[in-house]
């Protein structure tokens, strides 16, 4: 796999980058993500046949053989299941190349660290990385990404390079302090959360019949609950068992609820409130906090506000994991749904996976996609009519109207005493809905220049 004078976007010479494990969503993820950057990619996984579908649909190639893959790669990147990644780590590591970069996508680092270090020869650089969100993002912007870089150097300045230049936050640690630190941001937090589902379920609770009595706060609980217990409970189950330190974060949060339970039980008030106190000294910004668990409270009911504001409206909708963009009049709007009609066709879309494109961004993708073209109208008019509100009206006019400002107002001896002259400039999708602005401007009393 010589890369020759294969370019990326940027002009820089491609990189042929091995993902060991491809198939999978995030190493599909990955793939799309550096093959849009014009990097040649390969991935392996066991199923063929799936291997070869994937490697179509992103543009990579495929092979059966991860030891070949790697051979042939400037970047190999491990990207199996945590309780896989040692035994693939074992067998690729000694088949990189000299001078190239090995790294995992494991959201555990300690053992595939150790692995790495003792499996690949010593001129491959080594750097574990854990992007911190999911499969199903469109992009990296606003995501965070952990590098935790064991040997070399020269390929941190790449990958840094690479995960900025896409609008990633990047931090650097060690595989130690992540594996501390993850063991609470994921190791507690999931166990409390599917601790609190399993407790829910034990006291046969009806979810759906909870969410009428609910706080915004229960709302949005639930809902992280069950982003969590909605996903791989495999995963789940690897980072809850392969993060070296999790069980002393088990260990203190079961006695932390201990402790909380026997106060409410002994009536202990002062017992209560000072754990209470104790705990909430340790946030910096409450104030902060509160300010933005306020927006995420307000984002419950905001989009739903504005699309039931919209009806009979044009909108442009984005979906938040595919990127897709949905252009059409909103018909009708529900706690769950929106329909939009464009051309006749009826969609309906989840409002839980979409939103509300801005006037201007909307404007942007159109010009973008779907291709417009200006054109003037020029008609006279009497002197009080409102120009601004003609080319308000037109705008509003149809979905192929993508824009219409006033451009030139006239008054000289051309023009009768008391008219003007309006000219207005209409961007249109469709050009023979033309016919559609001047139907209006004459029937609202203008005379055509």
């Amino acid at each position: 796999m010589v890369c020759g004078e294969r370019k990326t976007m940027s002009g820089e010479k491609a990189l042929s980058i091995a993902i060991i494990g491809g198939t999978g969503e995030f190493g599909r993820l990955f793939a799309r993500i550096f093959r849009e950057e014009g990097h040649r990619v390969v991935i392996t996984g066991r199923d063929r046949a799936k291997g070869q579908k994937v490697s179509k649909s992103v543009g990579a190639e495929y092979t059966h053989d991860n030891a070949a893959a790697a051979k042939e790669a400037d970047i190999v990147i491990i990207s199996v299941p945590i309780e896989k990644t040692v035994e693939v780590i074992e067998e690729v590591a000694p088949h990189v190349r000299s001078g190239g970069l090995l790294m995992d996508f494991t959201s555990v680092k300690v053992r595939p660290a150790k692995a790495m270090l003792e499996s690949a020869p010593e001129d491959v650089e080594i750097i574990g990385t854990h992007p911190m969100f999911g499969p199903r993002v469109a992009g990296l912007e606003g995501q965070t990404v952990i590098l935790t870089p064991l040997r070399g150097g020269r390929w941190l300045d790449f990958l840094e390079g690479f995960f900025t230049g896409r609008k990633a936050r990047v931090y650097i640690s060690t595989p130690e302090e992540h594996d501390r630190t993850m063991a609470v941001v994921q190791g507690l937090t999931h166990f409390a959360y599917i601790t609190t589902a399993s407790t829910i379920r034990r006291l046969d609770i009806d979810v759906d019949h909870s969410r009428r009595f609910a706080s915004p706060v229960y709302e949005l609980m639930l809902d992280f609950i069950a982003r969590i217990v909605g996903q791989n409970p495999r995963l789940y189950a690897a980072i809850q068992m392969h993060n070296p330190y999790v069980e002393e974060v088990h260990r203190v949060f079961i006695e932390e609820a201990q402790r909380l339970k026997e106060a409410v039980s002994r009536g202990d008030v002062d017992g209560f409130i000072g754990i209470m106190a104790a705990s909430a000294r340790i946030f910096r910004d409450v104030d902060g906090s509160m300010g933005k668990s306020d927006k995420a409270i307000s984002a419950l009911t905001s989009e739903l506000k504005n699309l039931k504001g919209s009806v009979g409206k044009e909108v442009a909708l984005r979906h938040i994991y595919s990127g897709k963009v949905h252009l059409g009049r909103v018909v009708s709007v529900d706690p769950e749904t929106v329909v939009l009609e464009r051309k006749g066709l009826k969609k309906t879309l989840k409002i839980s996976n979409i939103e509300l494109l801005s006037e201007e961004e909307a404007l942007r993708w159109k010009r973008e996609h779907l291709g417009t073209k200006q054109m003037d109208f020029s008609y006279v008019f009497p002197e009080e009519v409102d120009e601004k509100a003609l080319a308000r009206v037109a705008k509003d006019l149809d979905s192929a109207v993508v824009s219409c400002d006033v451009v030139d107002v006239f008054r000289g001896r051309q023009i009768p005493e008391g008219k003007k002259s309006v000219t207005l400039r209409a961007e249109l999708m469709e050009p023979e809905k033309a016919g559609l602005i001047e139907e209006l401007l004459q029937r609202l009393g203008g005379v055509r220049r």
